[in-house]
């Protein structure tokens, strides 16, 4: 077997340990210095809510944790892997364990509804067309979207539509955490209160 082989295979399984771990990790961006010495362990179906101001480094920590920015010290481990000592294609491979929902939602301009939801789908599965249609359609009843909202592209969407697209996409793969950046910035109350709701109530469902 290949070293290469033999690291895939040690990614599919399981760590008693906590799914995520921090050891000292600091960002910086040239002499700023984002995130210091951060140290955290998330047990496995814990919930953890990361609070502070603007521009204190929230987004970035979370980047981090995904692998999408590289510590300037420390280490990210995840599911017992040491993410910095992954292959690129091993990372790939630890990503698609996570879901994200970006601030934004981050949503594909040019493509629809039901590309967006489907775009992790058609990167890391083989699944069949209808497959992937049935999967889309779930998601979005999940998350509260009726079916005929498929063919539409996100510039025609309200925000709270665009942040319910965002979660039905991270969901796609069934993740096994989901990490979520501000999902309720830029919403009225009312659209935050329900947001807030369907986040919990993805948690029941996806333990």
């Amino acid at each position: 077997m290949s070293n290469a082989s033999a690291s895939t295979s040690n990614i599919a399984k399981p760590s008693t340990g906590p799914l995520v771990r921090l050891a000292g990790l600091c960002v910086s961006f040239g002499r700023h210095q984002v995130l210091r010495d951060i140290s955290l362990d998330i047990p496995r179906g814990e919930t953890l809510a990361i609070i502070g101001e603007s521009g204190c480094g929230k987004t970035v920590l979370l980047k981090a944790i995904i692998g999408l920015i590289t510590p300037s010290k420390g280490e990210v481990y995840f599911d017992g892997q040491n993410m910095g000592m992954l292959s690129e294609r091993e990372q790939t491979l630890q990503r698609a364990r996570f879901g994200f929902v970006f601030q934004g939602a981050a949503l594909f301009d040019s493509m629809t509804v039901a590309q967006n939801v489907a775009f992790p789908l058609r990167q890391h599965t083989r699944k069949t067309a209808e497959e992937v249609r049935q999967i889309v359609l779930a998601r979005l009843a999940e998350v509260g979207l009726p079916e005929d909202i498929v063919a539409k592209r996100p510039a025609e969407l309200s925000g709270g539509m665009r942040k319910r697209v965002g979660l039905a996409r991270a969901l796609a793969l069934e993740p096994e955490i989901i990490l979520y950046d501000e999902p309720t910035t830029g919403l009225d109350p009312i659209m935050a209160d329900v947001i807030n709701e369907l986040i919990i109530s993805t948690r029941s469902r996806h333990p």
